[in-house]
């Protein structure tokens, strides 16, 4: 009786306390996610858009270069009116942790891909709670994915383009 005893005590504390045992703990996502919500006609000629983020305020032309820019969606495909994404699934260039001041829809209409400002043309900001007087800020913790970065996208009341 008592080997008994002792076999479903062991076994109990094996069994209640080993919760995941020795599985891996479940990765965490640094990034961000959201929805982009298209309205209107799109314009003719659209060659490219992509979700891009920059690190500090767009306050000149030369705040849009390659060591500002801290993440590149991958292509929104022309014509779509709802994209939803995850910066970790849809990324060309990945992001980190940190804060970033500009976080945008842009496009293109140039046959090759262009680092010059005058050569994007921003359809749509992200704003925090709402606030469309300027653009919000995204702070992203580590291993954090901040939900709910939506950003509107209305063809016939485009926001305010960034210096060119």
């Amino acid at each position: 009786m008592q080997l008994r005893y002792f076999i479903v005590v062991v076994a109990s504390i094996l069994f209640y306390s080993c919760g995941e045992g020795i599985a891996p703990e479940p990765v965490k996502q640094t990034g961000f996610s959201g929805t982009v919500t298209f309205i209107g006609n799109w314009p003719e000629g659209v060659t490219r858009t992509h979700i891009v983020v920059f690190k500090d305020p767009l306050l000149s032309s030369g705040d849009f270069n390659a060591f500002n820019l801290k993440f590149v969606s991958v292509e929104i495909p022309y014509g779509t009116t709802v994209f939803e994404y995850n910066s970790a699934d849809t990324a060309v260039i990945k992001i980190n942790e940190g804060e970033y001041s500009y976080v945008a829809v842009a496009q293109q209409k140039t046959p090759n891909v262009s680092l010059l400002r005058k050569d994007w043309y921003v359809v749509g900001v992200y704003y925090a709670e709402g606030d469309t007087t300027k653009p919000g800020k995204l702070i992203i913790p580590k291993n954090t994915l901040v939900k709910n970065i939506n950003i509107k996208c209305d063809f016939d009341n485009p926001p305010p383009q960034p210096p060119l």
